[in-house]
C-alpha cells in the first residue's frame, strides 16, 4: 500500500483542482499484529469476559432473589408494542445488570423505554413504587405511573425486560452518554412516544 501511494502521489500533486491538498507526502505507521501471547494472556483487563462457554444466552433472566423476577418478559425476543412483530434481543441480563436500556409494558400493550446505570431491579422497584404511591404533581407523577393510575392497572401487572446493555470497548469512552444514545435509539425503534407509548420525550443531546 505504501509503495503504491508513493508511486502515484505525484499524479495527485499535479492535479489542477486538488493538487494543493497533496503537498506533503503522507507518513505511514503500522499496527502490530496479534500474537499467540496476546490471545492467551491479554493484558487489556477492560475487555469483556465471556459469561458462557459454548453457545451464549440472550434475554433477561431472573436473579432468583428479588421481587422483580416474576414480572420479567421471558425469552430472547420482544414484540413491538404497537406493530406486533418480533425483535431479537442480543444482550444477556439479569435483575442485577447495570447500565442498561429497558422496556416496560402495561396490560393494554403500551410500552415505555428507559435507562439506568444502577441495577435494573432498583429502577423497576421505583416504577412500581411510583404507581403505588401516585400523587399528582409530585415526584411519583411520571408518565408511567400516570398511565397506570388513569387506566386502573395494578403495579403487579407491570412487565419488563432489558433491551440492551451499554458496553464500552477497549478504547474506552463515555458509558453514560452511550447509554443515553441507546435509549433514544430504542424509543424511536419501538415508537414509544406519547400517544403511541408512555415516553413523554426523548433528547438529541447525547448525539451532539
Amino acid at each position: 500500500m505504501e509503495q503504491a501511494i508513493n508511486k502515484f502521489w505525484p499524479i495527485l500533486q499535479a492535479d489542477k483542482q486538488f493538487g494543493h491538498l497533496f503537498k506533503q507526502t503522507p507518513l505511514f505507521c503500522y499496527k502490530k499484529g496479534q500474537s499467540l501471547k496476546d490471545i492467551l494472556c491479554p493484558s487489556d483487563t477492560r475487555l469483556q469476559k465471556p459469561r458462557f462457554f459454548g453457545k451464549s444466552k440472550t434475554g433477561t433472566f431472573p436473579c432468583m432473589s428479588c421481587n422483580c423476577c416474576s414480572s420479567i418478559i421471558k425469552g430472547n425476543v420482544v414484540n413491538h408494542p404497537t406493530r406486533g412483530y418480533e425483535i431479537k434481543i442480543k444482550t444477556y441480563a439479569t435483575c442485577n445488570t447495570t447500565h442498561v436500556v429497558y422496556l416496560l409494558k402495561c396490560p393494554c400493550g403500551m410500552g415505555y423505554v428507559g435507562q439506568t446505570k444502577r441495577e435494573i431491579k432498583i429502577r423497576i422497584q421505583e416504577h412500581r413504587g411510583n404507581i403505588r404511591n401516585f400523587k399528582i404533581n409530585t415526584q411519583t407523577d411520571t408518565s408511567v405511573s400516570r398511565h397506570f393510575v388513569e387506566h386502573k392497572h395494578n403495579p403487579i401487572q407491570l412487565k419488563w425486560c432489558v433491551l440492551e446493555e451499554a458496553v464500552i470497548d477497549k478504547r474506552g469512552g463515555n458509558r453514560l452518554n452511550k447509554l443515553l444514545q441507546l435509549e433514544g435509539r430504542w424509543i424511536r425503534k419501538l415508537n414509544t412516544l406519547i400517544p403511541d407509548g408512555m415516553n413523554d420525550s426523548w433528547s438529541l443531546k447525547p448525539y451532539l
